[in-house]
């Protein structure tokens, strides 16, 4: 059942007035409800929407009420003290809330006395007219003991607490303390000088494992101070209470300040410091020391402003750091002040982590993949120092390690390619066999589209057997998990590469993960490097070192070693998934759609060349790994959807006169011959000339002119068609014997003329003749 308040009693709750909490209100936009009352219509506000603080202060005004009207503060013992067993403890427990530092607990209500009246010290107001809930809650949260021995009547009484500070056995000290008080009952029960006073305090005694004499003193102890006082046997009667307030040395400097200067009161200079040195803290002070000469720093100029005296604030500034004081402070308020600037150590040292299990895991269930360096200088082929870097793969269950070392030239780092060859491997060699799910870093090495297009195709070439997907819609079990960035305690690998580094230790010439500072066998000299191959031998025999020793911090393992968990999943019955050599290149592949050239095919720049192409033609579908081959050179796989129909490699370049070119080109065309003549065999060509007419004579070809001549008809022209035909036959034949006769005159008029008067020689008139 929902609790509503209106501003009224959170007001008197806070101390403060009713206009306060309503501005308040209305700034800060606190969800409310309205109802009808006398004079109109008021704000109700739910107590569970309000501000963390208020609602606080509510709840502990609430349970002083509580307490206040069940009668835990009239109760009284056979002794005539108050019991506060059952009473609310101050629900603020910073420094200024316990005590702790000379500060007075439960917030900033200071009380002293003033002719043996209980009044509020920062506003003079007596305790007796104050509100019930907020009388109960300073009664409730401070104890105003009387004034010590040589104290003033009006002495300022911070920090003097009344069970404020709990211990984790005060239950049980009031338990024990009620126990002991039934049975001292019917003792003190008794009169003083009654004649089985004796024998009852010896069977008391009895019961309680003590003498009589111990039980009288214990039966004066519950007649003078009740059940609290059998409790607090063994305690320090100054338990909870200040003995200064900040310093020896700063109450000195406050009382001095107070005497020559009326500008503030000892509790509002004790009041500026503490707020002061929690600033600090926030701000960010490294130690008590600068927390302290900060603090007191901008108390005495704020004073120095209001008009303190300069001699004042020097002093002040002067002052010891009171290194209790500041670290009690320091233990709420120094974290805050860590999170403004330094995000990693507060991740380091603050953060609570959350408590993952990885028991009831499989081998190969879950596998973590991150890169490390290898903190040990090794030599490249020319003879420069470097570093080389691990690919890590870590499976969960077993926690066994899949490394794989790379040596990189100078100024290059791990590529995606480096990456997709180490998964391959472990894919085909890893004992725990090839992943279920995968826990991926951020890092650019694994931000990579293509691997979860290798990782799809990995379940298509094996029946959905192994599926990866980063969809949030997928199903969980398919799912790919990616690390938290920046946050190292989400991945186990990170963990297991801080064990990897006492395994690696070992190796002289070890340098550790600061670069900065290496470690080095003697001062003034460098690294001393050794040889690559001498590295990755010694690191495979010490990762098998590590495999097969136990393990009796990781929860999970049950104090086994790597080789014994996989030995009780194999006898459970499980069994590693294995993918060859061949699916796991087709998986991590670039696929192309390239044309056949005379017997080559091209991609980004490199022509592949295989004696199949030769026999092929048009467009085919080529697959080049990423994968690196071991043997340096490059490899491609033509395929026909899913049907791999031959590997192809890089065209080797031959000289101009180099004898081996001739070799290479006799070798292509007996290949050429050979795959011509299997395929001459397989398909021997096709005679046309004993197919030709076979077609027409099956559809019946002759037939059917057959018919058609028989079924044709023979149309005539009429009598008037004939004769105009007729006539315009007897005009042309007309024309073309006048078009003859010209011809002929013209011959013999041309043959009796020559250009100088002479007859033309043979060959003209035979030209002439020819019409030249």
């Amino acid at each position: 059942m929902a609790v509503v308040l209106d501003s009224k009693a959170i007001a008197e709750a806070m101390g403060v007035t009713d206009r306060a909490v309503r501005d308040r209100a209305i700034r800060e936009s606190w969800p409310y409800t309205e109802e009808t009352c006398r004079g109109g219509r008021r704000r109700l506000y739910d107590l569970a929407a309000l501000p963390p603080e208020v609602r606080r202060k509510v709840e502990v005004a609430q349970a002083v009420e509580g307490a206040r009207r069940a009668g835990y503060f009239n109760q009284a013992a056979s002794g005539g003290e108050s019991i506060p067993a059952g009473m609310p403890s101050p629900a603020d427990t910073s420094p200024a809330a316990t005590g702790a530092g000379g500060l007075a607990g439960g917030g900033w209500l200071p009380v002293k006395t003033v002719q043996n009246r209980p009044i509020l010290a920062k506003t003079g107001q007596n305790m007796t007219d104050l509100q019930p809930a907020t009388r109960d809650v300073a009664v409730a949260t401070r104890h105003v003991a009387p004034a010590a021995t040589g104290d003033a009547p009006d002495s300022t009484l911070i920090g003097h607490l009344l069970g404020t500070c709990a211990r984790d056995d005060d239950f049980e000290r009031l338990t024990r303390a009620r126990d002991m008080m039934l049975l001292l009952r019917p003792l003190l029960d008794l009169p003083e000088r009654h004649r089985g006073r004796r024998a009852m305090a010896e069977q008391i005694a009895a019961a309680l494992g003590k003498s009589f004499q111990q039980v009288y003193r214990l039966a004066d102890v519950a007649r003078e101070h009740g059940v609290m006082g059998l409790a607090r046997l063994g305690q320090r009667r100054d338990r909870g209470q200040a003995r200064t307030l900040i310093s020896g040395p700063w109450m000195a400097w406050a009382s001095e300040t107070i005497a020559k200067w009326h500008g503030d009161d000892l509790p509002g200079l004790a009041e500026r410091m503490r707020q002061a040195v929690r600033s600090a803290w926030v701000g960010g002070a490294p130690s008590e020391r600068q927390c302290w000469l900060k603090a007191t720093a901008a108390v005495a100029r704020d004073l120095h402003e209001i008009g303190c005296p300069r001699e004042a604030c020097a002093a002040l500034m002067n002052l010891p750091a009171p290194r209790r004081y500041l670290a009690a402070e320091g233990q709420h308020f120094r974290v805050a002040g860590r999170a403004l600037r330094d995000g990693k150590e507060i991740y380091d040292r603050n953060l609570t982590p959350v408590r993952r299990s990885a028991a009831g895991l499989m081998p190969g269930e879950l596998v973590c993949g991150d890169i490390t360096p290898l903190d040990i200088p090794v030599l490249r082929e020319d003879g420069s120092t470097a570093y080389a870097r691990l690919i890590a793969w870590h499976d969960v269950a077993t926690n066994w390690l899949w490394i794989d070392p790379v040596l990189m030239e100078k100024g290059q780092g791990i590529r995606r390619d480096h990456v997709a060859a180490s998964y391959a491997r472990m894919c085909e060699k890893a004992p725990f066999g090839a992943p279920r799910r995968l826990y991926l870093d951020n890092g650019s090495e694994y931000q990579w589209d293509e691997m979860l297009v290798a990782c799809k195709r990995l379940a298509d070439f094996t029946g959905q057997a192994f599926a990866a997907d980063e969809a949030a819609t997928a199903p969980a079990e398919r799912q790919v998990i990616r690390s938290i960035p920046f946050r190292p305690r989400a991945k186990r690998i990170e963990g297991m590469f801080g064990n990897l580094t006492d395994w690696l230790g070992w190796w002289f010439g070890y340098v550790g993960g600061n670069r900065i500072t290496k470690k080095v066998a003697t001062l003034g000299k460098g690294v001393v490097p050794a040889p690559y191959a001498e590295v990755v031998d010694w690191l495979n025999r010490t990762l098998a070192d590590y495999h097969v020793t136990p393990q009796e911090c990781a929860e999970h393992m049950d104090g086994m070693s790597p080789q014994q968990k996989l030995t009780a999943a194999l006898e459970s019955g499980w069994r590693p998934w294995r993918i060859n050599a061949l699916t796991l290149l087709l998986a991590f592949s670039d696929y192309h759609i390239r044309t056949i050239d005379r017997g080559t095919i091209s991609v980004d720049g490199v022509r592949y060349t295989a004696d199949f192409l030769m026999a092929m033609e048009g467009k085919v579908q080529v697959a080049v790994p990423r994968v690196l081959n071991a043997s340096g050179v490059r490899v491609a796989y033509v395929l026909e959807g899913s049907k791999v129909l031959g590997m192809v490699e890089e065209e080797r370049v031959f000289g101009i006169t180099d004898q081996d070119g001739a070799k290479e080109a006799a070798r292509r065309r007996g290949a050429m011959n050979a795959m011509l003549r299997a395929i001459h065999h397989d398909a021997p060509p096709l005679d046309e000339r004993n197919l030709a007419g076979f077609r027409a004579e099956m559809n019946g070809l002759d037939a059917t002119t057959a018919r058609c001549d028989a079924a044709a008809v023979v149309v005539g022209i009429n009598s008037e068609f004939e004769a105009l035909s007729a006539g315009v036959a007897a005009v042309v034949e007309r024309r073309l014997a006048e078009h003859n006769q010209k011809q002929r005159e013209m011959k013999e008029k041309v043959g009796m003329l020559s250009r100088f008067g002479l007859e033309d020689d043979p060959e003209t008139a035979l030209a002439r003749e020819m019409g030249l």
